[in-house]
């Protein structure tokens, strides 16, 4: 008998080391001078009714994302973001829109190119936590200038171009882009079946509240592999104002995702997110005898791997 209970104490202490030596603690630990990479690629379909008209707008948008460490100080991390290429393409009726920072036969005097080539190249400062919250991005006002000086010879374009611009990027946008991006880690150690949740405010190019919920499938030596579901709900009260149009949202969808993560640095190696949205977006104009209701679903696919 003291022979057996000998036996199963030793097979409860193997399977508690075992169980400690799986835990990992997630964290960002990155090496300042490296330069980390991520592709990016998402495709959006909008379908609204607009007036009784039915429109469906389908955007593609792709890039490759170079995030150089330049310092750490107190578990904060100094960092360059640099888009090295970038594209999107805009179907809609009666217009369609596109650009490629690859295409070498481009009209680099198209207004459009020449607005997205400044962002190509240009250089932001992005600081985040080893735990992956992102506290500020900043250089877009830097870029801002840069339209001013591109458009130089023509002023009225150059506001346009910039107030199009503004629209979709700004210091903010940038930051609530990347907060998508760089999983937020739990405080403790992790192990197969841990489960944390985020929440992230995002402000622009919506006024959105997200909730991820995620759930480790496994972790080996190497690889932490995640999955996960959430919520995405506009706020209540916020607007956009674009182009002289007040806008407010009410939306509300959810999200489902899955990760796999490199065990020793915290970057993902690759991301897969399909969002839904629903909802309807009321609009308000001087150009408008009274607000216009616009019914809309939203859907994407977004897919960020490393390089």
């Amino acid at each position: 008998m003291k022979k057996q209970n000998l036996f199963l104490l030793l097979v409860a202490a193997v399977m508690i080391s075992l169980n400690a030596s799986a835990q990992t603690s997630l964290r960002y630990n990155l090496k300042v001078g490296e330069t980390y990479m991520l592709k990016q690629n998402t495709t959006q379909a909008i379908a609204q009714n607009v007036s009784g008209i039915s429109q469906n707008i389908k955007t593609t948008m792709g890039g490759d994302i170079a995030i150089k460490i330049t310092g750490k100080s107190d578990k904060i991390y100094s960092s360059e973001l640099v888009f090295e290429s970038m594209m999107f393409k805009v179907e809609m009726p009666m217009m369609n829109m596109s650009y490629d920072s690859k295409d070498a036969t481009a009209d680099p005097n198209n207004p459009l190119n020449k607005t997205f080539n400044l962002i190509v190249g240009h250089k932001f400062e992005m600081q985040f936590d080893e735990r992956g919250t992102v506290n500020g991005i900043k250089g877009f006002e830097a870029l801002l200038e840069k339209v001013t000086t591109a458009f130089g010879d023509n002023p009225q374009s150059a506001e346009m171009m910039k107030q199009q611009l503004a629209g979709q990027f700004s210091d903010e946008s940038m930051k609530n882009m990347m907060s998508n991006i760089l999983i937020v880690f739990p405080e403790e150690k992790v192990t197969a079946g841990s489960k944390w949740t985020t929440n992230t405010m995002l402000s622009k190019p919506l006024p959105v509240n997200n909730t991820f919920n995620y759930n480790v499938e496994a972790v080996d030596g190497s690889v932490v592999k995640l999955s996960g579901s959430g919520t995405t709900v506009s706020k209540e009260g916020e607007t956009v104002e674009q182009n002289g149009m007040i806008q407010h949202f009410d939306l509300k969808g959810d999200v489902v995702f899955a990760a796999s993560i490199n065990a020793q640095t915290g970057w993902p190696t690759e991301i897969k997110m399909t969002q839904n949205m629903d909802g309807n977006v009321a609009i308000e104009s001087a150009q408008l005898p009274a607000p216009m209701e616009v019914p809309m679903n939203i859907k994407a696919e977004s897919t960020f791997t490393s390089m």
